[in-house]
């Protein structure tokens, strides 16, 4: 059974490529035809559609992505486009939404998470953040979901203690939709009870830091280098509105970066964001460990949770279920690790594990838990739309950077070459209302300048 989305795509598409691997969507890359209002101004897009009942791990603020796009506009740079589908294409489904489709490759195709980041990338980086603070945080008026109306800011605009206990407690109340199935696996993994509950007397209170938009999820794979070696930002689901703080310590913590350039990232956000929006630098030192701490805490409960129920919905007894359990087992594994107390890097001796499971006893217990709860965890309505975890790179970018070629620190550059391949997603494509799309699609980069990709 075919999806409207896809048929709508088939039906307005000469290529299709998809369904892009991801989470809260359903999209696919098409290309329109040449002599379409769209296909005259855009080589590729990206079509998406939300899924309805979405399990959300982290929280979110924004009710759409893409109203909050629209709204940054050229505020921002180098975020791609949106372009509303209703308004241009006749019986299109509703919610339905293009987005333009950056050709390249993501940071993370080009460096690995713990591998140095080029210098070139890290200013881009420093810049964005600058550019993103300066944005008025109280004008933004796209729909919300986090309980505060368009127009206003959260908890007067300044408390940054009550930002941090808010993430605390959606982190609590995701936890405790699925106690009654994980309760079991975290007791066998030896994750206490208090780990969670006792996070916010043991971080403190915070500096008061003006709030200001934030992407807060922006990690090696939702960075995107064009053909021109420009850095382009994508993914906005996470967006909201909070202590800036909060954006860069979600940044160090997915990017892995190695030390000395953590630390050279940190001093170049102070003075970028400091100087865009006085007093959102402030006391950096003091509270970047605490927000440090908080994700390190918050990635145990979340790579525990996506593992088990990736597990869970694996095939059964094949190459497919042990793909699944490795890259289930691999992630947990780094997440104990980085929260064990006093090990972390954030110098909070008193917050984190005492003991950290090894990644055989992971294993044994994973698959302990699945055969005695497995069957639950698929029946339980609060757990069925936690799948979403599985291994593997996210196949949703068009490569049109061929050659990489890293240099040394003092030299710091990436090669990029113009011709580019079109690569096709791993998932399969159904064959009805469309001709069949080969492995790969030759393509060649625009003269008018970068192709954004979809957000």
């Amino acid at each position: 059974m075919t999806s409207p989305t896809y048929e709508f795509a088939s039906r307005i598409a000469t290529e299709v490529v998809g369904p892009l691997k991801g989470h809260h969507h359903e999209a696919y890359a098409v290309r329109l035809p040449p002599g379409s209002p769209l296909g005259d101004k855009f080589r590729w897009l990206k079509l998406r559609e939300p899924r309805e009942h979405a399990f959300w791990y982290d929280h979110r603020c924004f009710a759409s992505e893409e109203q909050l796009v629209l709204e940054l506009g050229v505020r921002v740079p180098r975020v791609p486009k949106v372009v509303d589908v209703g308004e241009l294409v006749e019986d299109a489904p509703a919610g339905v939404t293009f987005v333009e489709f950056v050709e390249g490759r993501t940071l993370g195709d080009l460096t690995s998470s713990g591998r140095s980041v080029p210098r070139r990338y890290r200013e881009k980086l420093i810049e964005f953040f600058g550019s993103l603070v300066s944005v008025d945080a109280a004008g933004v008026r796209a729909d919300r979901v986090c309980g505060n109306e368009p127009g206003q800011l959260p908890f007067g605009g300044n408390d940054s203690t009550s930002f941090l206990g808010n993430l605390i407690g959606h982190t609590r109340g995701v936890f405790g939709e699925g106690r009654p199935v994980l309760d079991p696996l975290f007791d066998a993994l030896a994750i206490p009870d208090a780990l969670l509950e006792t996070l916010p007397d043991a971080l403190g209170n915070l500096t008061r830091r003006p709030f200001a938009l934030l992407h807060g999820d922006l990690h090696r794979e939702n960075l995107v280098v064009d053909g021109k070696g420009e850095l382009w930002t994508i993914d906005w689901e996470l967006a909201r509105i909070g202590d800036p703080l909060y954006d860069l310590a979600t940044h160090l913590h997915l990017m892995r970066y190695p030390r000395r350039q953590e630390r050279q990232m940190v001093r170049g956000w102070r003075k970028a964001v400091g100087d865009s929006l006085p007093g959102a630098s402030d006391a950096v030192a003091r509270d970047l460990p605490r927000y440090l701490a908080y994700k390190r805490v918050q990635s145990v409960y979340t790579d525990v949770m996506r593992g088990a129920m990736a597990v869970s919905w694996a095939p059964e007894d094949g190459p497919g279920q042990r793909e699944v359990v490795t890259h289930a087992v691999t992630s947990i594994a780094a997440a104990l690790t980085r929260a064990r107390r006093g090990e972390d890097g954030t110098g909070l001796r008193h917050v984190g594990l005492r003991t950290v499971a090894t990644p055989e006893r992971i294993r044994e217990e994973l698959l302990r838990w699945l055969a005695e709860y497995g069957a639950l965890a698929r029946k339980t309505d609060d757990m069925r739309t936690a799948n979403g975890a599985g291994p593997g790179p996210r196949p949703d970018t068009i490569a049109s950077v061929d050659s990489v070629l890293l240099q040394a620190e003092q030299n710091e550059a990436i090669g990029l070459k113009r011709d580019a391949t079109v690569r096709a997603c791993a998932t399969t494509v159904p064959s009805s209302g469309l001709k069949r799309i080969p492995e790969e699609l030759t393509a060649r980069t625009t003269s008018s300048g970068p192709a954004p990709r979809a957000g």
